[in-house]
């Protein structure tokens, strides 16, 4: 199997707009709402209004072959469960938990002192009961990459982080280098498998520096340098780059198993204190906020109190647009009253400019040139607007990664982007 040529391109980051100060905590949220939907699996209730809660307790089960909990953020009383916007853009149920600022924690909630004697299966249970998902986005429960019958030779932890703007993954590789570092032996243990790389841009240099500081205390746990290019950060470009082979749909295939830095760090808690995910660190962030910064906050917090705590927006009268995750691969929102989720990286705010267009394809063939999927954006769009599902799938129109590049390098700014990964969506669908 050929390893794709694509070299990405390189995409001014704004990054060094929310590098300026330390991770700050928002931990106190008056409501949180914890949503039922996670990776298109409406979640079952184990909770009704009225109850009371602790923070930590499951409060919903994924019930599918991909089984886990999901756990209340705070302590407090269930007051509704009703629908709340989603980082999709859609309105989904949810479940509503006034906070009583009490912390009162599940007893489930402790330090493990048996770290000597973990077995293989026990780490895979204290993830698995923890509900720990891909925290980068995709929401995947982790332990089900651990169950698998493939012979594992790595763990890759993908710290590209290669999206404009987002640095929650930056900040804690420098504040949590230690926690990361375990849970990646912890994930290595797992699995069995004998190494480890930390994938990390070469440009990230503070990061870079606090993991050689304590590289040589992991001795089976290497830096893997990447080029400061889009799409770094795509699953299947790191896992080419280190494995030297490619693989059809996941990297069980070739022998790696690939968590994002947040989920290696929540599964260190889970197996040293049965740490839930109850929190995560986000990235508010854009043109459109007074004071972009970095939150560790309650799974469950609206968008809005984070704008609020950066100071408001820059000019509240102008319009705003709202990017729930990365600005290449997020949903764009009109409104601010959007959930943090599990699997949620960053909100971004910028003020709504009129942009000049000419949404006729002039033929130059760019999309084409940088889609590391190596497919042919316009004739997919027109695939699809023609909902000929023959001709998206000989297209290979399933190979769509939606990474954004052929809207982003566009002259004639046609959202390319929304008709692949719709025409994706119709392909498979059949």
């Amino acid at each position: 199997m050929l390893l794709r040529k694509s070299s990405g391109i390189h995409i001014p980051g704004r990054k060094d707009m929310s590098i300026g100060s330390p991770i700050e905590e928002f931990l106190n949220p008056e409501y949180v709402y914890i949503s039922l939907l996670t990776q298109n699996y409406v979640c079952k209730p184990l909770v009704k209004i009225g109850d009371k809660v602790l923070m930590g307790q499951p409060i919903a089960k994924r019930e599918d072959r991909f089984s886990h909990p999901l756990h209340s953020s705070v302590s407090g009383e269930v007051t509704a469960i009703k629908k709340m916007w989603h980082s999709t853009g859609k309105m989904v149920e949810m479940i509503e938990i006034k906070n009583d600022f009490l912390n009162k924690a599940d007893s489930s909630i402790r330090l493990n002192t048996d770290l000597d004697a973990l077995t293989k299966e026990t780490i895979i249970e204290r993830i698995q009961n923890a509900g720990i998902v891909g925290m980068g986005g995709g929401g995947f429960p982790s332990h089900a990459k651990y169950t698998q019958n493939y012979q594992i030779d790595a763990i890759i932890i993908n710290a590209a982080e290669c999206e404009p703007y987002i640095t929650a993954d930056y900040m804690l590789i420098k504040t949590e280098t230690e926690r990361l570092m375990r849970g990646c032996s912890y994930m290595m243990k797992a699995s069995g498998a004998p190494k480890g790389f930390i994938a990390i841009k070469k440009t990230k240099l503070a990061a870079i520096e606090a993991l050689q500081a304590i590289i040589e205390n992991h001795p089976r746990i290497s830096i893997f340098l990447l080029d400061d290019v889009y799409p770094a950060g795509w699953e299947k470009y790191i896992v080419e780059r280190i494995m030297k082979k490619t693989y059809l749909c996941i990297p069980l295939e070739v022998g790696a198993i690939v968590n994002n830095v947040q989920t290696a760090i929540a599964i260190a808690d889970a197996v040293e204190e049965n740490m839930p995910l109850i929190h995560k660190v986000v990235t508010v962030t854009g043109e459109g906020v007074a004071n972009p910064h970095n939150f560790l906050v309650k799974i469950g917090t609206k968008a809005n109190d984070l704008i609020a705590k950066c100071g408001g927006y820059v000019n509240p009268e102008v319009e705003q647009y709202f990017i729930a995750g990365g600005p290449m691969t997020g949903t764009t929102m009109i409104f601010d009253e959007l959930i943090i989720t599990n699997a949620l990286s960053s909100i971004i705010v910028k003020p709504k400019i009129d942009i000049s267009v000419n949404p006729i394809c002039i033929g130059c063939g760019k999309c084409a040139e940088v889609c590391p999927a190596f497919l042919t954006p316009t004739e997919i769009k027109r695939a699809f607007e023609d909902k000929d599902i023959q001709y998206l799938l000989d297209l290979g129109a399933t190979n769509c990664v939606g990474c954004g590049l052929c809207s982003y390098v566009c002259p004639s700014r046609i959202e390319l982007t929304d008709a692949t990964t719709r025409g994706r969506a119709l392909a498979l669908k059949g």
